[in-house]
């Protein structure tokens, strides 16, 4: 039995008045650009703090002191107490706004350099201007070399009239386009919403921690259980730090990286992330996971590396994860069955929101509480669907695959909510599965042609692992409303309005902090340079040795896409079926591939607890899980503003 949200204690309903209120909106959007600052400075000073991760240390420490800060108000100030839904508005805003320009291998992260850094590190040896120059976009690029000069060389200043000249109009055209980009998935996220919430009932497991944490009936604050797992991983980043300062005092460690140790032993040095994760982190994420999903995660974990040693012991493989077996075409081949599959048996249920957009039947029931009617969602999307059409037609991606693009763009983000909200996923790094690789692998290189190649590096950033994609937040943001926490159309009004704000904010910070360090300086940090580097060595690559179809990868894709398919099959035909289909895909990420020793421990430590202490046992076990979560949280973010403090000297700039 896994408990969901609406398991837990639930207290009076809220006061009257909107939860969406004016003071959280006015406090949520003021915390934007503050956030922006601190993040783009982050990685530009030492590489980014967060990311890669469905609960984010910035925003879940956040949540977590303004509950601190509500508990005492309630006390001496109650009218000054914010209400639950008010701080799960804070949660959601500052948790999209920071998805939207993590870190530089996750989402957006490294735009700003991306736009550039063809013009800067063009050479008559690797001859860019003859073969990179002519398919970029002027509109979408800053080309000029005397302007962003100061962004790779640094000392120099973001505010002069044409440096803000040259950027603005990209600026405003990527703002443009990120901004319809996560407008369609809001759109989708509202129309699936009811199915998925209050039909299919899928449990959002997610959404327990921000939940427990606003909501002054839930008492956490209050729960020892609570405070032993928040102080319990402070006391070990005290003794930590004191390992470092004193000689012969050992240091506690958590994660093992084996690569070294089976550098040289044949075939176990073909595993292709031997890591293993101990973290209080990672066992504060797994406690959350259905307990199937659990067991699921670990097998497919134990398939993905029997699957790369045996064939590294038959001679098989040649390098990497992109061959033989071709891990990342099979786990492709999975999500897109996962999403061809909920469209599948959702049929009905998109068939009647259809029908009520069209006005061929009657509102359904309970429409007039969602984000946007029906008729809205499906207007909306479209209307963002034609404008992204649009954009990426005038770019110069031809009329048959920027639509391509798109649907697999928005296949993968329904994807990823689906996960998130079934399966309570620890990471969703899907390297290798979204439409840049997935159409180079199906029609090649070379049908997608120079100036398709060279729009698709330009998007190369919101094409990487998808770590921190905004998709699944706003659907659990939907969800997190129930029960008249939030006002759904207010909060998703907020979500929509969030990222232009976010983007303008982003390039802001990139400009300031890139004007003075400059990416191409020891000064910065070199996360920046080496993704953005790896982006357009990657393009270089196809451009001058253009390939047709992977035939291998695509038949891989296709076994992946069928066996996830016999497997959904199998859990729907068969209740004792204990291998959940969504956790084929997602294995095969290094973060994920470390876990496999907490998710066996998890596993069999809450089977037995839920077998011999009930529900009760797990919901008192649920605290100190969710201590862990918060107190690492609380220490990464305090190290970070730390770090950020001193190596910015921020009262200089």
């Amino acid at each position: 039995m896994n408990p969901r949200p609406s398991d837990l204690p639930a207290g009076p309903r809220p006061p009257r008045g909107p939860a969406v209120s004016a003071r959280a909106l006015l406090f949520s959007f003021l915390l934007v650009p503050l956030n922006a600052h601190f993040i783009v400075g982050s990685t530009w000073l030492d590489g980014g703090f967060t990311g890669g991760f469905p609960l984010l240390d910035n925003t879940l420490t956040v949540i977590f002191f303004l509950a601190l800060l509500n508990w005492c108000l309630r006390k001496w100030r109650p009218r000054w107490a914010m209400r639950t839904g008010e701080l799960l508005t804070v949660y959601v805003i500052l948790g999209v706004s920071t998805s939207l320009i993590a870190v530089a291998w996750a989402f957006g992260g490294v735009l700003a350099s991306v736009i550039s850094f063809p013009f800067w590190f063009a050479t008559p040896e690797n001859r860019w201007e003859q073969l990179l120059w002519p398919n970029l976009p002027t509109w979408l690029t800053v080309g000029d070399r005397n302007v962003i000069e100061g962004f790779y060389a640094g000392h120099s200043t973001a505010y002069q009239w044409t440096v803000v000249r040259a950027w603005a109009t990209p600026a405003l055209w990527w703002t443009s386009f990120v901004t319809a980009l996560m407008w369609v998935c809001l759109c989708l996220n509202s129309i699936v919403r009811r199915r998925w919430s209050d039909e299919e009932k899928l449990p959002f497991p997610l959404v327990t921690v921000p939940i427990q944490l606003a909501d002054e009936h839930a008492g956490l604050l209050r729960n020892k259980l609570f405070w032993a797992g928040v102080l319990g991983c402070m006391l070990i980043e005290v003794w930590n730090l004191t390992a470092r300062v004193t000689p012969g005092l050992p240091g506690l460690s958590f994660y093992f990286n084996l690569s070294s140790q089976l550098a040289a032993v044949h075939p176990w040095n073909s595993i292709p992330h031997p890591e293993i994760n101990l973290t209080p982190w990672a066992f504060g994420l797994i406690y959350l996971l259905p307990l199937d999903m659990a067991l699921s995660l670990f097998f497919f974990d134990l398939l993905w590396n029997v699957e790369y040693v045996l064939s590294a012991w038959f001679g098989w493989r040649v390098a990497g994860v992109s061959n033989f077996p071709y891990g990342e075409q099979q786990s492709a081949g999975g999500l897109l069955a996962i999403v061809a599959a909920f469209l599948w048996l959702d049929r009905h249920h998109l068939r009647r929101a259809l029908r009520s957009a069209l006005g061929l039947s009657p509102k359904l029931e309970g429409e007039d509480q969602e984000a946007f009617s029906y008729r809205i969602a499906l207007l909306g999307a479209l209307a963002g669907i034609i404008y992204l059409w649009w954009f990426l037609g005038r770019a110069g991606m031809s009329q048959w695959m920027a639509p391509s693009f798109l649907g697999l763009y928005f296949a993968v983000a329904l994807g990823l909510s689906r996960l998130r909200a079934q399966v309570g996923t620890p990471v969703h790094s899907i390297v290798g599965m979204m439409p840049d690789s997935l159409l180079s692998n199906v029609v090649g290189t070379r049908a997608l042609g120079a100036t398709g190649l060279s729009i698709l590096g330009l998007l190369k950033p919101y094409l990487l692992s998808q770590d921190n994609n905004p998709a699944p937040m706003q659907l659990e943001a939907l969800k997190m409303a129930e029960g008249g926490k939030m006002e759904r159309r207010r909060i998703a009004l907020a979500l929509a309005f969030v990222v232009p704000c976010t983007l303008l904010c982003y390039f802001w910070a990139s400009l300031h902090y890139g004007y003075s360090l400059g990416m191409a300086t020891e000064e910065a940090d070199n996360s920046l340079y080496d993704a953005t580097r790896w982006i357009f060595t990657d393009l270089d690559e196809k451009l001058r040795s253009p390939k047709g179809p992977d035939v291998a990868g695509s038949a891989a894709m296709g076994f992946g896409f069928i066996m996830t398919l016999v497997m959904m099959y199998l859990r729907l035909r068969f209740s004792a079926w204990p291998l959940h289909p969504a956790a084929f895909p997602i294995c095969l990420s290094g973060y994920m591939e470390g876990l496999m020793v907490p998710l066996l421990v998890l596993w069999i430590f809450r089977s037995l607890l839920l077998r011999y202490g009930g529900l009760h046992a797990h919901r008192k076990g649920l605290s100190v899980f969710i201590g862990l979560l918060v107190g690492t949280a609380v220490i990464k973010l305090g190290q970070a503003l730390f770090a950020w403090t001193i190596q910015s000297k921020w009262f200089l700039l």
